[in-house]
């Protein structure tokens, strides 16, 4: 009984770090490509695994702008989403803003900030570099 006991304590002990150990390495994500496609401007963005295909959805963030519309696929264990925004809002975005993709819209309130988020591995955002208009393929 008194081994059990101990089990017990140490698996209670050990729960709040459960999480820490099966998810130490966050998914690695990357701008893969942005072109131009008629009145669009596709905005990809390639993940080292599949992206969640749930009942929430991804958001870009540029800056103080956030997109929504996006195809998804995925392709050897890998994913990639692209989304699809106006021309003209591309043109708008401002040159050096920092570039975000979130799993839901998180509530960056009270001092926090995207990129706080993207530092925190059980954080479902993802820090992809500075935007400039030089992406944009010719």
């Amino acid at each position: 009984m008194k081994n059990i006991t101990v089990l017990l304590l140490v698996i209670l002990l050990m729960l709040p770090y459960a999480e820490r150990a099966a998810g130490a390495e966050k998914v690695k994500t990357k701008v893969s490509y942005v072109r131009r496609k008629g009145e669009l401007v596709e905005f990809s963005v390639t993940s080292s695994k599949p992206f969640i295909f749930g009942s929430n959805k991804y958001y870009l963030h540029v800056g103080d702008r956030e997109f929504t519309r996006a195809a998804q696929s995925k392709s050897n264990g890998k994913g990639r989403l692209t989304f699809l925004i106006p021309e003209e809002d591309f043109r708008a975005l401002k040159e050096g803003a920092g570039v975000y993709l979130t799993y839901g819209n998180p509530n960056v309130e009270d001092g926090a900030s995207y990129e706080d988020l993207s530092k925190i591995n059980s954080a479902r955002c993802w820090s992809l570099g500075k935007f400039s208009r030089s992406m944009l393929a010719k």
